[in-house]
C-alpha cells in the first residue's frame, strides 16, 4: 500500500528506560498526528561465542577509525584491550530485552538462534528473512 512506511532506528536502545521512551515517542507522534499506531520492533544481538567475538574484535580494531587506523594505539594487542574494556563498561549498563508485551526479535551468536516475539502484519514477516539472511562472516563469492 502507498500509506506503508518502514524507518530503522540504529542507535544504541540498552535499558528499559531507553526502550519504554522510543514506544512512547512512537505512540505520542501517531496520536498527535491522528494516524494509526505506529509499529516498533527492537532487535537486539547477542553473542557468547569466544571466536565470534575476537573476529569481530580484530574486525573492529582493524577497519575503525577508533583504533589502528588513526594511529590512536601502536598495535593490535593495545587497541583489543582498550576495545575489551569499553565492551565490558557497555555490558554493565546493558539490559537485555525481557518485556514479553514487546515485538523484538533477538539474534544469537550472528543468527545462530533467533528468538521471536509479538511478530505480526505483513512488514514484520519481511522482516524476520532478512535478519535471518545477515551474515557479517568474509566468503568468496563466484559470479557466473
Amino acid at each position: 500500500r502507498g500509506s506503508d512506511r518502514i524507518a530503522i532506528y540504529d542507535a544504541t536502545n540498552s535499558t528499559n528506560e531507553r526502550r519504554n521512551w522510543i514506544l512512547q515517542e512512537c505512540q505520542n507522534h501517531s496520536l498527535t498526528n491522528n494516524r494509526s499506531p505506529i509499529g516498533v520492533i527492537f532487535v537486539e544481538s547477542l553473542c557468547d561465542d569466544i571466536e565470534l567475538l575476537r573476529e569481530n574484535y580484530l574486525f573492529k580494531v582493524r577497519s575503525s577509525p577508533d583504533y589502528l587506523a588513526n594511529g590512536k594505539f601502536s598495535n593490535e594487542e593495545e587497541a583489543l584491550k582498550d576495545l575489551e574494556i569499553r565492551v565490558r563498561n557497555y555490558e554493565e549498563q546493558y539490559q537485555t530485552i525481557e518485556d514479553d508485551s514487546m515485538s523484538y526479535i533477538k539474534i544469537y551468536n550472528l543468527s545462530s538462534k533467533l528468538l521471536v516475539n509479538h511478530i505480526y502484519g505483513r512488514m514484520a514477516k519481511l522482516i524476520v528473512p532478512a535478519v535471518m539472511a545477515w551474515n557479517v562472516g568474509t566468503r568468496p563469492i563466484f559470479l557466473c
